[in-house]
């Protein structure tokens, strides 16, 4: 898979009331040849627009703007050492639109660099492509790629990381940067390696954060590591290592009993809405596509498996489900991320299963016989899955037949090639990285993607999943803007500020596992009681409350992930909001039920600079009450969470496993 869609709301309207500094500059600035405006405060930011031909090979008019941010270096008193340049992946995200991420993770290095955010052709400011129908599609389909191809036409080829490459070189040249050190995640990193090989001269250094090939690149890897992954969430967490058996063995079993009884029902989504799904082959397929971009699915997967097979509990696997859903559906503003151009550059680099020179209707022939040859010949490349599991995933991860309706390619374009024959990759310095338990670009990708370069460094993030450096989380983004083991982070601007020395890295290896859930349970009479501690004065019944609490609280964090919208539902009822706070964010929660019987509100704060989790919380179950506080070091592997407080008026001492 390579598309991390999502509707993506990074610097989203939760910086509620956050004393964060701002930075005033003058309103005009002159840089290169241009004046740029300044337009942001918080960073100090200048933003401004060059004009460029749509087609600069071609006959076809026209003229297409190229929006761009500039955030200049702080020490005025001495000249700039150079510009860092950050692009977004997707394809289809609005690089500005993470501005909030890419600035605070290299706001260390902004004393003496500058950092320039432009935003690809056909996204965000740079006239980005909105097709209505496809856009705002929660399930789009052929009809709705058909109206975009028609919108487009013969500007549907014109949108290619070559052409963009084009772009930003021009708006490098109006600035007068010479050279820039890159730093891309995703298909920020295709288009990072389009840009090495067309424009070689414009990079120092490159950092290719959750990289893939654009050469030779295996369809399959990433599901595969998902069977990988898996089993290394499982051997790292106690609760789920205690259980003697393979994950991916259990996984298989869970897998084989959906495909001959598949289950329905409803469950919340990302944003706690009520959704109608299946359990079935092909919306867990859906579920291990996506597991890459959040470590919620690796959280709670074994689990979820294990709560129907044993207990013919179905919602956490179905809430896994509307989760995934909810990450490949549309409907955000184009300017934020755009489906169309997403379609394009997938349709023009990526490869299809037809000839795309042939008309629709020979299309739809070679498509279905190719389809025919991979199940007879291949079935088997995403084992457990069948093929006829990817293909009927509910959200067509893989993208099998989303370009059938494209236009033709345009005169001199060749489908699915996006850089040159025999191109050559440049001896500029690369750090590649991978998370070792990515699904949206595996490992293998990025080893892969390291071999292009003659001088390049490969780093696997140990425990880490789709883009290991820039901590945005998909929405939310840390006061560092780096990853949240605070790890990797340090690492790319090491490499950057030294010209292509990664340094230390040896804290690769203590980025500490996800922590599994034990078990999901309907009642709190089915949840380990927590561990009494000396002064502890409530029995088992209050232990097992105790634990059912923080397993609640550890549900709603986990959804920080998850949810894009700052709301959240809790699995069996409630609500929870999430806040931006000065060094991280607070988590409001209100009558959250991870069980039928126990509901948790209160606050949760989690300071993302010093890794501490922390809050008081009240509940409520059936003839008990009382109030828990909560703590534990996030960071910390095998973490030991503190209860303390008051349970039916006795007082509460214990530990268990953080959540």
């Amino acid at each position: 898979m390579r598309l991390r869609l999502c509707l993506l709301t990074i610097g989203l309207a939760l910086h509620l009331g956050v004393g964060r500094a701002e930075t005033e500059g003058p309103l005009m600035l002159k840089v290169g040849s241009l004046t740029l405006k300044h337009c942001n405060d918080e960073y100090n930011g200048y933003c401004a627009q060059i004009l460029q031909k749509l087609d600069r090979h071609g006959s076809l008019s026209g003229m297409i703007h190229v929006g761009f941010e500039f955030y200049p270096h702080t020490d005025t008193t001495k000249p700039s050492e150079g510009v860092i340049l950050a692009q977004e992946g997707g394809p289809g995200f609005s690089t500005t639109g993470s501005r909030d991420g890419y600035v605070r993770m290299l706001t260390s290095l902004r004393d003496h660099r500058d950092i320039l955010l432009i935003d690809k052709r056909g996204t965000g400011f740079s006239s980005a492509i909105d097709c209505p129908a496809l856009q705002n599609a929660y399930l789009p389909n052929q009809a709705d790629v058909a109206a975009c191809a028609k919108q487009l036409g013969k500007r549907a080829w014109l949108y290619r990381s070559a052409d963009a490459a084009d772009d930003v070189a021009a708006v490098m040249a109006a600035l007068g940067f010479k050279q820039a050190d890159y730093y891309g995640d995703s298909y920020g990193t295709w288009f990072g390696q389009v840009l090495a090989v067309t424009h070689p001269d414009l990079l120092r250094t490159m950092v290719l954060d959750s990289a893939y090939p654009v050469v030779n690149d295996d369809d399959y890897t990433e599901v595969k590591n998902g069977q990988h992954a898996m089993d290394k969430v499982c051997e790292r967490s106690p609760a789920c290592a205690a259980l003697g058996s393979s994950a991916t063995a259990r996984f298989t079993e869970l897998l084989s009993a959906l495909r001959t009884a598949p289950v329905h029902g409803t469950a919340p989504g990302s944003v706690g809405e009520p959704l109608d799904v299946v359990a079935n082959p092909e919306g867990l397929f859906l579920v291990i596509a996506n597991a890459g971009n959040a470590p919620t699915a690796w959280r709670d997967l074994d689990a979820a498996g294990r709560a129907w097979l044993q207990n013919k509990d179905p919602l956490p696997l179905l809430r896994l489900i509307a989760e995934a859903r909810d990450s490949y559906s549309g409907g955000d503003d184009a300017v934020d991320f755009s489906v169309g151009l997403a379609d394009a550059v997938a349709c023009a680099e990526y490869g299809a299963l037809f000839d795309q020179y042939a008309g629709l209707a020979v299309r739809k022939k070679q498509y279905l016989a190719s389809l025919q040859d991979l199940k007879i010949h291949h079935n088997h490349d995403y084992a457990p899955f069948i093929y006829d599991d990817a293909i009927h995933s509910q959200m067509d991860a893989e993208q099998y037949d989303t370009c059938l309706p494209w236009p033709d390619p345009a005169p001199g374009v060749t489908p699915g090639q996006p850089i040159p024959v025999n191109a050559r990759f440049p001896k500029v310095p690369v750090l590649v990285l991978s998370g070792e338990l990515d699904t949206v670009t595996s490992p293998s990708e990025g080893h892969a993607t390291a071999e292009l370069f003659p001088v390049s460094t490969y780093i696997e993030t140990t425990n880490m999943i789709h883009e290991s450096a820039i901590g945005d989380a998909g929405y939310f983004v840390p006061p560092n803007g780096e990853d949240l083991s605070r790890c990797i982070g340090p690492i790319v601007r090491q490499f950057i500020s030294s010209g292509g020395d990664v340094g230390d890295i040896s804290c690769v290896a203590r980025i500490r596992p996800i922590r599994t859930v034990p078990a999901f349970a309907l009642s709190y009479k089915n949840v380990a009681p927590a561990d009494a501690a000396p002064g502890n004065a409530v029995d088992e019944t209050g232990l097992r409350l105790a634990s059912t609490v923080a397993e609640t609280i550890g549900d709603a964090v986990a959804r920080y992930y998850v949810t894009y919208s700052g709301i959240g539902g809790g699995l069996r009822g409630g609500q929870f909001g999430i806040y931006e706070t000065v060094d991280g964010y607070k988590l409001g929660l209100k009558d959250c039920a991870w069980t039928q019987d126990v509901m948790v509100s209160g606050k949760i704060f989690w300071n993302q600079v010093s890794g501490e989790i922390a809050g008081t919380v009240d509940f409520t179950a059936p003839g008990h009450s009382g109030t828990i506080r909560i703590g534990w070091h996030d960071r910390e592997t095998n973490a030991v969470a503190h209860l303390t407080g008051t349970i039916d008026g006795k007082s509460l001492e214990a530990t268990r496993m953080a959540p």
